[in-house]
């Protein structure tokens, strides 16, 4: 049954795809975008795939005049810290190439996203632009701030949160129901991946925001008894230009591995950093936030970063990702072509089939919040085609 208490239970899930070795493996004006909901992708997938036979379904276009499954999301799209736009996009990406298969039971996906900004007040402003726009469920939520704030004006709103990446204030949330560990997750995973190198003096170069302070204490709780010393934590500013210095103090500080719980734009400076540097340094991030255009980039140097995941690479050679790779790059969006796609924005298209997929087996055209949510709470296992763990 895929429901909140079962994510809560723990994170084991998380390494369902396990830590893979590197070497081997925009700003917006407004507040609020939509998608658009009826074209078809510019790519498309061979027309001789069998969308049957992979799990998904091509049912035609869906019917414009049929009343809209409105869905929602709240990320951070560009800031001085963090920069998750390609989640909004790719959820838009989402709602044109499923429309074009049929939608929601023949009904079309309208996707309405706001820009947090990483203010607290915007965040919560937030959840009044979905709710005054109508939206029924989110999807791939991301917040970074005023986490308690949001969580209570959806479930006052009565508007569930599906397949969102959840932070420490989402994990007793009832309303919520992530079906991953996301970025808090994959972020309490990253130190494993040293601890298993045989690394046990950790430096934490660390987004720079209030809710990050937290990490150190998280990470000693959960790594003290594998002998693990933490002896940095180190928030990167707004503005920041010189990286170098963040190697430089963890090195000093006595370390042989950072986690790097960072933003994409930030996080490949400080490897790209440690690289000048001539560091042996051992790096472990997680895919969400390098993607593999990144990590070619690095030449011989990715043999010290260590990455993990929750789900597959998007760019792995199945009939699904191709299919989900066809949608986003319909976009023409720069970061959202071939190896240039990360995780996080990935979790938009898996988490908008899980939805769907959901629909489609209670063959419901009720989308109202009150519904969506009880189907979800009721929901059997959700076949995941592969990409992540079944729910």
């Amino acid at each position: 049954m895929l429901k909140s208490n079962n994510f809560r239970r723990g994170l084991a899930a998380l390494v369902a795809f396990g830590l893979l070795a590197a070497a081997c493996g925009g700003s917006d004006s407004g507040s609020t975008t939509e998608a658009p909901t009826t074209e078809a992708p510019v790519t498309e997938p061979p027309v001789t795939v069998d969308y049957t036979a992979m799990g998904l379904w091509n049912d035609g276009p869906c019917d414009s005049t049929k009343e809209e499954l409105v869905i929602g999301l709240q990320t951070v799209f560009e800031s001085a810290v963090l920069t998750l736009k390609d989640q909004a996009q790719s959820l838009e990406a989402a709602a044109v190439g499923f429309n074009s298969r049929g939608g929601a039971n023949g009904h079309c996906i309208k996707v309405v996203t706001c820009d947090d900004k990483a203010d607290p007040n915007k965040a919560v402003e937030c959840v009044r632009t979905l709710d005054d726009a109508g939206v029924s469920v989110t999807l791939n939520d991301t917040t970074s701030v005023a986490g308690a704030d949001v969580s209570a004006g959806y479930a006052a709103a009565g508007i569930p949160r599906f397949a969102l990446s959840p932070g420490q204030d989402d994990y007793p949330d009832t309303n919520s129901y992530p079906f991953g560990a996301g970025g808090t997750g994959t972020t309490l995973m990253m130190p494993k991946a040293l601890v298993t190198a045989g690394l046990l003096k950790i430096a934490v170069i660390r987004v720079d925001l209030p809710a990050a302070s937290a990490l150190l204490g998280l990470f000693t709780s959960m790594y003290t008894k594998d002998g693990v010393e933490f002896v940095a934590d180190l928030p990167v500013p707004a503005g920041t230009t010189d990286y170098s210095q963040f190697i430089i103090a963890a090195q000093d500080a006595g370390a042989d591995g950072i986690v790097i719980p960072l933003g994409g734009q930030e996080a490949i400076q400080v490897v790209n950093a440690a690289k000048q540097l001539g560091s042996t340094i051992k790096i472990s991030g997680s895919m969400g936030t390098f993607p593999l255009s990144d990590i070619r980039s690095l030449g011989d140097y990715a043999a010290n970063v260590i990455l993990n995941s929750e789900n597959t690479p998007i760019y792995d050679m199945d009939a699904v990702s191709a299919v989900a790779r066809a949608d986003l790059e319909s976009t023409g969006v720069t970061e959202l072509q071939g190896a240039n796609i990360k995780n996080s924005p990935y979790r938009s298209w898996i988490g908008m089939y899980a939805l769907l997929y959901i629909l489609r087996q209670a063959q419901t055209e009720d989308f109202s919040r009150a519904n969506i949510k009880a189907l979800i709470e009721a929901s059997g296992v959700i076949p995941m085609l592969g990409v992540t763990a079944d729910w």
